[in-house]
């Protein structure tokens, strides 16, 4: 890890919004090893539990507010951060520091304007559907070919210049992605994040209606939309066709994209807001 001299200002900053997030905070802290060439921010919003205490423990800046929602968390995270690049970086998310640090130095190079570390998805801890699912998801285009988002999305002071405040819609990642094309954003090679996904099918129905109605805000809302804001039925049946030993997962995730498509349709045309359907079933307590 490279450490400033003295006087010179963090190399980058990273945005971590947090509500109720005492079980995984410090997991996530421990492996970005926050130091003076990185500006940390945790935003602790509407919490309840020790998130802040937490999150203080490991030296980093943290701002409290009683106003729930993860856009108004991001966007007090932007004013409390005072250098670019920046990562937003969920709390239940892992990432090691030096691949963040390096995914930060791309974009202060150029002339990429996204970036992120590759996925890495941990179903060691989750049901047989949920692994089925997976297994058909991670080798999808979507997310094999540049994908930003799933919990961790790094902008450029360029990058970041595409919008103003958070939208108040459901999914930043997938608002976020859409504001580039795949020549501008950049998944980097030798990097990798970590998303703990649910444990349970009931968890994961749950997490992916509300990306299925995000992305329906975005449409509905007229928020930009470009193309591969979500995965794209034709080059994901290509993909799939050409890799047999996915064959016998596919029902499930058939069946999962169906059901959270016809549940998030329902939601959009009642113009109900979606509720965060928020998964605790991959959030466990720190070992002691």
């Amino acid at each position: 890890m490279s450490t400033p001299s003295p006087g010179e200002p963090p190399k980058g900053s990273v945005v971590v919004p947090a509500h109720d997030e005492g079980a995984v905070i410090d997991r996530c802290l421990r492996a970005l090893r926050p130091g003076d060439d990185l500006e940390v921010v945790v935003v602790a919003n509407a919490c309840t539990d020790d998130t802040a205490q937490r999150a203080r423990a490991h030296g980093v800046r943290v701002v409290e507010t009683p106003v729930p929602g993860k856009a108004n968390a991001l966007d007090l995270g932007d004013d409390a951060c005072t250098v670019f690049p920046r990562a937003y970086l969920d709390a239940d998310v892992t990432v090691d520091g030096d691949d963040l640090r390096r995914v930060l130095d791309l974009l202060r190079e150029g002339p990429a304007l996204a970036a992120a570390p590759r996925l890495r998805v941990d179903v060691s801890r989750s049901s047989w559907p949920v692994r089925a699912y997976y297994r058909v998801w991670t080798a999808l285009p979507y997310v094999t070919d540049d994908l930003i988002g799933s919990g961790l999305y790094a902008l450029s002071r360029e990058g970041r210049a595409r919008f103003g405040r958070f939208p108040a819609a459901t999914g930043d990642d997938t608002f976020v992605r859409a504001l580039f094309a795949p020549g501008e954003r950049v998944s980097v090679p030798g990097t990798t994040f970590t998303v703990h996904p649910p444990r349970t099918l009931g968890a994961l129905l749950a997490i992916k209606t509300r990306a299925r109605f995000s992305v329906g805000e975005h449409v509905v809302s007229a928020a930009p939309t470009a193309a591969g804001a979500g995965p794209q039925p034709a080059s994901a049946a290509r993909r799939l066709a050409t890799r047999p030993g996915l064959w016998p997962s596919v029902p499930v995730y058939a069946a999962v994209g169906l059901l959270t498509r016809l549940r998030a349709r329902r939601r959009l045309r009642a113009g109900a807001q979606a509720p965060w359907d928020r998964d605790t079933t991959s959030r466990t307590a720190p070992a002691a």
